[in-house]
């Protein structure tokens, strides 16, 4: 009989960082060895905390690794420069908290309604060093529940209805140049392009090969 790895275990963590070196170099980002050790600590401590609260419906390592790192890791890229991101319903911090280790010069705004989730945010964004980091907790309903963090740079989200959230035209959402990533299904990235958000156009399609199905849809300012 195999010996059952108890979730979050020192074997469990050196292994799964071994896993997301190789996967990561495999779509074409070679981590060097501070962003291997944060996004790694950012595991350990969705383990720990998911023992007492539920933080992701995935239970396998490898399931963990390829929608929640693999994802953002693909498409950090996008991030060049410095501003702000905003990334709404934040939750257990994915795909901005790792947007944000592979794009340091990022100003990383977490938005999440639920006090225990903020908690184990603020968690995360200490045991990383991200100094820049806030995180607030607040439920959004429209745009103008945003009003104070609009425009950003970038807009971040996945797993949030954020069509009600992003309705209308004011405040602006994007600076000049910024962009919106929407980690959706391909089915929500069709009704994205169809109706975009308020002042926003359909720029580009991003395949996720880690989580077949699913795309990153990403906008752009209109003009």
């Amino acid at each position: 009989m195999v010996p059952r790895v108890e979730p979050g275990s020192e074997s469990e963590i050196a292994k799964f960082r071994s896993h997301l070196v190789r996967e990561a170099a495999g779509i074409d980002r070679v981590l060097t060895e501070i962003e291997a050790d944060r996004l790694t600590t950012h595991y350990r401590l969705l383990r720990q905390w998911g023992r007492r609260m539920n933080l992701t419906g995935l239970r396998e390592p490898e399931a963990i690794l390829k929608r929640h790192f693999l994802e953002p890791i693909a498409a950090a890229s996008i991030l060049v420069g410095r501003g702000r991101l905003v990334d709404l319903g934040s939750g257990n911090g994915f795909p901005a908290i790792p947007l944000a280790v592979l794009s340091p010069e990022v100003d990383l705004v977490l938005v999440e309604a639920s006090e225990k989730k903020s908690s184990f945010l603020w968690a995360v964004v200490r045991a990383l060093g991200l100094k820049s980091a806030q995180v607030v907790t607040r439920r959004v309903c429209r745009r103008a529940d945003l009003s104070d963090f609009l425009p950003a740079h970038w807009i971040t989200y996945r797993g949030v209805k954020a069509a009600e959230m992003l309705a209308g035209e004011s405040p602006a959402l994007l600076q000049e140049g910024g962009r919106l990533l929407a980690f959706v299904s391909g089915a929500d990235a069709e009704t994205i392009r169809r109706r975009p958000p308020g002042g926003l156009r359909a720029l580009e399609t991003l395949d996720l090969t880690a989580s077949p199905g699913d795309v990153v849809e990403v906008l752009a300012p209109i003009g």
